[in-house]
């Protein structure tokens, strides 16, 4: 479920830049106290009920300049690591008695991230300003982005969307572009099932009839000519996720 940004958040907003937070929490009314402290404020919002909600909905159009989530089961991780990587966003997560078996099973994910900091439920007005205005510096300093991207013959302009093999640009749908480009970028790595299916389609533990990731490997496969690369080959780990390999040494 979503809360639509208002027109007088819309005014309290930065003119030049919106500072946009995503809040994604199911206790309605902890979540409504936070959204009327952030109207206080002079941040628009955007309200969600889990970090299910936020990752299927993909506003392609926005960019959070803050994710306040309230964690509230034990594999939330993936889903939390899959809103961040697409949206570039820091996270504040909320602490509340009723998620402490969460934050027990976060720790060990974040516990290095600069990207993800604590804020308790009961924080003062004052608190969450000044955490916010720390964020929206940090993130003024991350703003500069790098527009392509390129291994080899394979090139995308992450601007326009567009993937090129040589000279040849490649048609590929907007979820086969993310997905090849995140193969790309992590040349040589596992790519978890559960990482995946949490980032591309907002979905916190794979099934296990689900066939969509396969497919659309297989399409991207095909399309980006991966198999006829003596150099590059797409594998697929047995009960684990899938891994492009560079054969070059």
């Amino acid at each position: 479920m979503i809360a639509r940004i208002s027109q007088e958040q819309n005014t309290h907003c930065d003119k030049e830049k919106m500072f946009l937070v995503a809040l994604v929490d199911g206790n309605l009314p902890r979540r409504n106290s936070f959204r009327q402290q952030l109207d206080f404020l002079g941040y628009a919002s955007l309200a969600f009920d889990s970090p299910h909600d936020l990752m299927i909905d993909q506003f392609d159009s926005f960019e959070f300049g803050c994710i306040i989530i309230a964690p509230r089961d034990d594999y939330i991780h993936s889903q939390i690591e899959a809103a961040m990587e697409r949206y570039s966003s820091p996270i504040l997560l909320i602490a509340a008695k009723e998620n402490v078996p969460a934050f027990s099973a976060l720790e060990k994910f974040f516990s290095d991230s600069s990207k993800v900091d604590l804020i308790h439920e009961s924080c003062s007005r004052q608190e969450l300003n000044w955490r916010l205005n720390f964020l929206k510096r940090q993130a003024a300093n991350d703003s500069v982005r790098i527009d392509h991207f390129s291994f080899g013959k394979y090139s995308f302009d992450l601007k326009r969307r567009a993937a090129w093999v040589g000279e040849e640009r490649i048609l590929l749908k907007p979820l086969e572009f993310d997905l090849t480009l995140k193969l790309f970028q992590n040349i040589n790595s596992v790519l978890t099932r559960e990482k995946l299916y949490a980032q591309f389609w907002g979905e916190s533990l794979c099934s296990v009839k689900s066939r969509k990731l396969d497919v659309c490997i297989s399409n991207l496969r095909k399309k980006m000519r991966i198999d006829a690369d003596e150099r590059l080959v797409l594998r697929s780990i047995y009960g684990r996720g899938y891994e492009l390999n560079s054969l070059d040494p």
